[in-house]
């Protein structure tokens, strides 16, 4: 008999995303660097989009394949976290794409609160209303955690629209 499944508390989230998103970042890192090296072997012109698109599928491939293949990343097997759809089951990969595709997005709304206002001018002339922006994003992140925080199995709106929630496991005996 399988013990019941409890929702994940938002402070484990937190400190499993904060994990998640130092892993994430090493591999931007090390995506970067790659493409850096291939555009000076090649002799090719940096190009941005290109770049925006493998760190995406970067991040895609870490989470997805983490989700799909048991429902952990590591920092969510540290926390002792596990992502399952709402029928129990594990993830596909097309749910899998939508679910990560939202909370980037979320996280990078989110961390414009902190970053657009600690920004100097010059890096921010292509955010004419800064004030405004960091406004918007503020209020979207309040949003978001208080919809966590209301929500009677602790799904934040990503878990919602894709039919997944977040677990807490049993400790290990």
């Amino acid at each position: 008999m399988t013990a019941p499944a409890f929702p994940a508390s938002p402070w484990r989230r937190l400190a499993a995303a904060c994990y998640d998103g130092l892993l994430l970042l090493a591999l931007w890192m090390v995506t970067l660097l790659a493409s850096l090296f291939v555009h000076s072997l090649f002799g090719l012109a940096r190009n941005d989009h290109a770049n925006s698109l493998c760190l995406f599928l970067t991040g895609l491939a870490f989470f997805g394949w983490s989700w799909t293949h048991g429902g952990q990343t590591l920092g969510m097997r540290s926390w002792r976290l596990r992502l399952l759809r709402e029928d129990g089951l594990p993830l596909r990969w097309p749910v899998a794409a939508v679910r990560y595709t939202l909370m980037l997005a979320s996280w990078l709304i989110a961390l414009g609160v902190l970053m657009l206002p600690a920004l100097p001018a010059t890096v921010t002339a292509t955010v004419p209303y800064r004030v405004e922006a960091t406004g918007a994003c503020a209020a979207y992140t309040f949003i978001a955690v208080a919809f966590l925080l209301l929500d009677g199995r602790r799904r934040a709106f990503y878990d919602r629209l894709t039919s997944t929630e977040m677990v807490l496991l049993p400790r290990l005996a």
